[in-house]
C-alpha cells in the first residue's frame, strides 16, 4: 500500500529528500489510507444525509463539502507528515530537517487527491441519492 500511494502522491510533486523518508517512514500509507476513507465517508454522509434536508442538495452546498473534506486533508495529511518525520528523525539531535514548505506542499498535494476521489466517489454515490442525484452535474 505504500507503494500505492508513494506513486499517487509523487506523481503530482517529489520533494527531494522528504519524499524518500516519506516512503521510509511509510508515511504515505497512512495519509492515503485516511484521505480515501474520509472522503469516501464524508461523500456518503453527504449524499445519504445531509442533501436529504432542505436545499441540501443544491450545488453549492456540495462545493462546500468538498471544501470541507479538502480541509480536513489538509490538515490530517499536515499533522501526520510533521508527526512521521518528527518521529523518523527521533535519534537527530537536530530534528527534523524538514520545514513549514515541505509539509504545506505535502499537504496540498494530499488535498487534491482527496478532491479527487471525491468527484469520483461522488459519481458512484449520488445515483442512490434521494435528492442529489444531480448535484454536481
Amino acid at each position: 500500500m505504500n507503494d500505492f500511494f508513494a506513486t499517487l502522491y509523487e506523481q503530482i510533486i517529489y520533494i527531494n529528500g522528504f519524499s524518500n523518508d516519506m516512503y521510509e517512514a511509510n508515511a504515505y500509507m497512512d495519509i492515503g489510507l485516511i484521505m480515501l476513507i474520509t472522503s469516501l465517508i464524508l461523500i456518503l454522509v453527504y449524499y445519504y444525509f445531509i442533501s436529504n434536508y432542505g436545499v441540501f442538495y443544491k450545488k453549492i452546498y456540495w462545493f462546500i463539502w468538498l471544501l470541507i473534506i479538502g480541509t480536513i486533508n489538509f490538515f490530517s495529511g499536515y499533522y501526520i507528515s510533521e508527526i512521521s518525520m518528527q518521529s523518523f528523525y527521533y535519534t537527530s539531535t537536530a530534528g527534523s530537517p524538514y520545514s513549514f514548505t515541505e509539509h504545506f506542499t505535502f499537504s496540498m498535494v494530499n488535498v487534491l487527491w482527496a478532491i479527487i476521489f471525491s468527484l469520483l466517489f461522488s459519481l458512484v454515490l449520488k445515483y442512490k441519492s434521494v435528492r442529489a442525484s444531480k448535484t454536481p452535474f
